[in-house]
């Protein structure tokens, strides 16, 4: 079996599976919004595509993945430039003519344009960030005055029943190990949060911290990982296959911190699998929005 291709940047495979994951992980995202975008970032996003005299609306896509939001912004929008960004790019075959993609890793190079980007959106990247903080601000400078930067990234406490927090016993793969009232799926998110994420900031503090953004929206959201979760049982199917997906991409990262092997790691994932067949845990997911001040 080859190995996967990795890049220091980002900790997971950046190969056509992990394309493939992120594509359903788009579909998480539709099915929470009811569609493309947050409805309450609708009318703002349509005030900055409308068309009008002078250049055309632009937007980056930062960390796109799939292309899936990207390809989807350029069919809503026809009369928007929208370009698309990664550390690696896969073949779409309907492409809009108003979408581009470009291979870069945004850490080394951030694209321009003369007149400034309309809006930026980032979705699941500041957390494989270093810094972050610095990628907010180098986005920021290419926005527009009055342009939208909109981050999207897991947040990191699981919960049961959407009432509290599970507790989190990080590194256990025994079940002797385990306390009554841990998660597997808990502990798994807490160790990938000490390497992989360990540079992990909310998005909403990452907007609130740059002084030449003002913070317009934020919500947290609540997806089941039961893949028949009885209120959202289409959400919890594709939640569970790309959060199962996600463990397996993440492996190789698990055994190269040299604390568990390739057969521990393998076993976490399967008693993970099993907590998701027989327990009622949601993951949160957090986007925020910041308007760039004049």
């Amino acid at each position: 079996m080859d190995k996967p291709v990795m890049h220091e940047v980002y900790q997971l495979p950046t190969d056509e599976n992990e394309r493939e994951r992120l594509s359903l992980q788009h579909q998480i995202w539709s099915i929470i919004f009811g569609g493309l975008n947050p409805p309450a970032l609708q009318d703002a996003i349509n005030a900055h595509m409308a068309i009008r005299d002078g250049p055309p609306p632009t937007v980056l896509d930062v960390g796109c993945g799939s292309g899936s939001w990207a390809i989807e912004m350029g069919s809503v929008y026809p009369q928007a430039q929208i370009l698309g960004v990664d550390l690696a790019i896969g073949r779409s075959l309907h492409v809009p003519p108003n979408a581009q993609f470009k291979q870069l890793d945004i850490t080394q190079e951030f694209p321009s344009t003369d007149e400034g980007y309309n809006i930026i959106h980032a979705r699941v990247v500041t957390g494989h960030l270093k810094d972050p903080t610095a990628f907010v601000h180098a986005a920021c400078t290419e926005l527009k005055p009055g342009g939208l930067l909109i981050l999207a990234d897991a947040f990191k406490p699981i919960w049961a029943n959407k009432t509290m927090p599970i507790p989190l016993f990080p590194g256990a793969f025994s079940p002797e190990k385990v306390p009554p009232s841990g998660s597997w799926w808990a502990g798994w998110i807490d160790f990938w949060h000490k390497t992989a994420y360990a540079h992990y900031r909310t998005v909403e503090s990452l907007i609130n911290e740059c002084d030449d953004l003002s913070l317009v929206y934020q919500e947290r959201y609540l997806v089941p990982l039961h893949k028949d979760d009885k209120e959202r049982k289409d959400l919890g199917a594709v939640s569970n296959s790309i959060t199962l997906g996600f463990c397996r991409a993440g492996m190789d990262t698990f055994v190269a911190t040299g604390q568990f092997t390739r057969t521990q790691v393998e076993e976490w994932i399967r008693l993970i699998e099993r907590e998701f067949e027989t327990q009622p845990i949601h993951m949160t997911w957090d986007i925020a929005c910041g308007v760039k001040l004049s």
